[in-house]
């Protein structure tokens, strides 16, 4: 007899188990580190066999959205997750589809100039603290060996993002960001001062909040970065961006 539900497909139940316990976080409006119930209780609320809700518990802790605490006191909890689930799952996408280190660049051409124009409308005071940080950090390591200068570069980037107050480009951006990290170049000869005061000058714009001016140094920055290796170390730019790599990197953080 039909109930009028749909029937779920056997091999699909755990992940829609998934689901229902995401909504269930939801809905009763819990927080990173609350906890639903035991094992037991979900077993029963959910209708499912003691293996299904593990599975969907095991696909919600590799998304980072529920933590698992063994022991009496234990049971899921919501968790936080991070830009590195984001970056993980494109960086397989991204690797099948053949993209190169020259794809990464055009992707942040495309769309860094937009978030440093939102960080310039919507940054706050601590916001600019730490842009300055990161600019005195670059100047301080411009003739510094070894990969200082361009890990402070990241976290530029980073920061910029961070200030544009959207969520959703705070994810994005460290994937692209790590993207760029996993394939071998390096800053062209003498282009680090110039890169520097193409920041300087992005972060001046971001505290004068003049979106059309962070947009366009922005621009150009990438830009003018993108020409420089295309003239001095063209084949690193057709570099295959690799999951394996990708997911190391972000593995150890940003």
């Amino acid at each position: 007899m039909a109930t009028g539900k749909p029937e779920i497909p056997r091999g699909s139940l755990p992940a829609h188990t998934a689901r229902r316990i995401i909504r269930d976080f939801t809905d009763k409006g819990l927080k990173p580190g609350d906890g639903l119930a035991d094992e037991a209780t979900l077993i029963e609320r959910y209708g499912v066999s003691r293996g299904t809700l593990r599975e969907a518990l095991r696909l919600l802790n590799f998304l980072g959205a529920v933590t698992v605490k063994p022991g009496p006191q234990g049971g899921p909890r919501l968790g936080m997750p991070g830009p590195a689930v984001v970056g993980s799952a494109l960086g397989m996408v991204v690797q099948f589809q053949g993209a190169t280190l020259r794809t990464v660049f055009e992707a942040r051409l495309a769309v860094e100039p937009t978030v440093a124009a939102l960080a310039a409308a919507h940054r706050q005071d601590s916001d600019l603290a730490l842009l300055d940080e990161s600019v005195a950090a670059l100047r301080a390591t411009e003739q510094k060996r070894g990969p200082e200068y361009a890990e402070h570069a990241v976290t530029y980037s980073l920061r910029v993002a961070e200030a544009s107050q959207n969520a959703l480009l705070a994810t994005i951006v460290p994937a692209l960001v790590a993207m760029n990290s996993t394939a071998s170049w390096r800053y062209p000869e003498g282009s680090r001062p110039e890169l520097t005061e193409r920041v300087s000058a992005v972060v001046e714009a971001i505290r004068n909040r003049s979106g059309d001016d962070a947009s366009r140094h922005t621009h150009d920055m990438i830009k003018w970065l993108v020409d420089a290796l295309q003239s001095s170390q063209p084949a690193d730019l057709e570099r295959r961006i690799l999951w394996p790599d990708l997911d190391e990197v972000l593995s150890q953080g940003l």
